[in-house]
């Protein structure tokens, strides 16, 4: 990456990730973002967080049991750990900081408990199929027997859909409240003051919510939340996420 002015800190890998966790105040994350713009290489190291952190969020997200995820083993979090520095250690490129930096921010700890909830669901998956009855060919089904799978938690709108909300009144529901709404934008590791460019009320698998669109890590991309009616801080009851290109 670029050399940093003397009184700028090198963006490296841990940097980026506090960043992308909402853990810089506001001045110092708008400096950052603005140095990321012009440098390549932290853009593409902040994508594969972004990667890390909607995928795990998303299926997180749909671990509704209440138990809470369980420890996770110790080779995930080396996978994980190595999906991020493989983004920022590409051949013929020199980072800043040295050969290997520890990453320990916000949002890989979201990333392996977000992996935990997976393997929860796995486990609870696999014991009720080596649990379930073998069936009987010679009872008719009913609709007692009959189950409807979910449908997987998405975005309800298209990208057209989504870019119109930036040329209207964003429209936050139960989020009007400032405070509530700064509450859950630090939920979802954004500072307080961010701007959002776009909002409105959502329903996803019959779960009401608001759909929030928010500026991405990269300047080319806009960032899309559906969260719970009660997001907040401690928990934003994220629905689903996704990413759209800017027009």
């Amino acid at each position: 990456m670029g050399e940093p002015d003397d009184d700028e800190p090198p963006l490296t890998v841990e940097l980026l990730a506090d960043l992308q966790a909402g853990l810089l105040d506001d001045d110092s994350a708008a400096r950052i973002r603005g140095r990321v713009r012009d440098d390549p290489q932290a853009q593409g190291i902040l994508r594969a967080l972004n990667r890390v952190r909607c995928d795990v969020a998303t299926l997180g997200a749909d671990d509704t049991s209440g138990s809470g995820a369980p420890d996770v083993p110790p080779e995930v979090t080396a996978r994980i750990s190595a999906a991020l520095d493989g983004e920022g250690n590409e051949p013929g490129v020199g980072l800043e900081h040295s050969a290997r930096p520890h990453i320990r921010p916000a949002r890989l700890a979201a990333a392996v408990a977000g992996a935990g909830a997976v393997l929860a669901a796995i486990g609870v998956g696999t014991v009720a199929l080596l649990n379930a009855p073998e069936p009987t060919p010679s009872t008719p089904a009913t609709a007692q027997h009959i189950t409807v799978s979910t449908p997987p938690m998405a975005i309800p709108l298209s990208q057209d859909e989504i870019l119109e909300l930036l040329n209207r009144s964003p429209d936050y529901g139960p989020l009007a409240d400032p405070a509530r709404r700064a509450s859950c934008l630090g939920g979802l590791g954004y500072p307080a003051s961010t701007r959002v460019l776009g909002a409105r009320p959502v329903e996803i698998n019959a779960r009401p919510g608001v759909l929030l669109v928010l500026p991405a890590d990269t300047p080319d991309n806009l960032a899309v939340f559906a969260v719970a009616l009660n997001c907040s801080a401690a928990d934003t009851g994220l629905l689903a996420n996704t990413q759209v290109q800017r027009p």
